[in-house]
This record gives C-alpha cells, structure tokens and sequence, in this order.
C-alpha cells in the first residue's frame, strides 16, 4: 500500500513539473531579452548582439521582458527603440 502511493505522488509531481518547462519556454518565444549578469549592469536587450551587451564580461542570460524588468534591469537605448 505504502509503495503505490509513493508511486502516485512521483507520478503526480513528474506531471506537473514537465508543465512548468513548457509554459516557461512558451513565454520566452514570446518576448526574449538579454542580460548581463554582474553587480555593474542594469539594462536589457533585444539583441544578442548588441554592442552594449558586447561589453558584458559575465554570464549573458536569455530571460522574458517581464523577469527582466521585475529584476530591476531597463531597456537599452541602442537596441530597444
């Protein structure tokens, strides 16, 4: 009895951590950004290739729009017209 509902909850928690995925990667097809991972940098970019973003000397991260902002980075004058 114990077994089959410690198999039932795995079942349950692999279902809904596969959604998560999923709905994450469809929000970022929507409205990918780019930012600069470092203590100095605190705007975010349309383009991967961006000379603003060409200065970063850190981790470089596709996040959404909406994660970028909530993280307190604004848009670039250069690529974000």
């Amino acid at each position: 009895m114990t077994k089959s509902i410690l198999v039932l909850a795995i079942l349950i928690g692999m279902g809904i951590s596969s959604a998560s995925p999923s709905r994450r990667f469809t929000r970022l097809a929507v409205d990918p950004v780019y930012i600069c991972i470092s203590n100095t940098a605190h705007k975010y970019h349309n383009d991967r290739d961006c000379r603003g973003l060409a200065k970063c000397t850190h981790q470089i991260r596709k996040v959404s729009k909406d994660q970028a902002i909530k993280m307190g980075y604004k848009p670039c004058k250069i690529c974000t017209k």
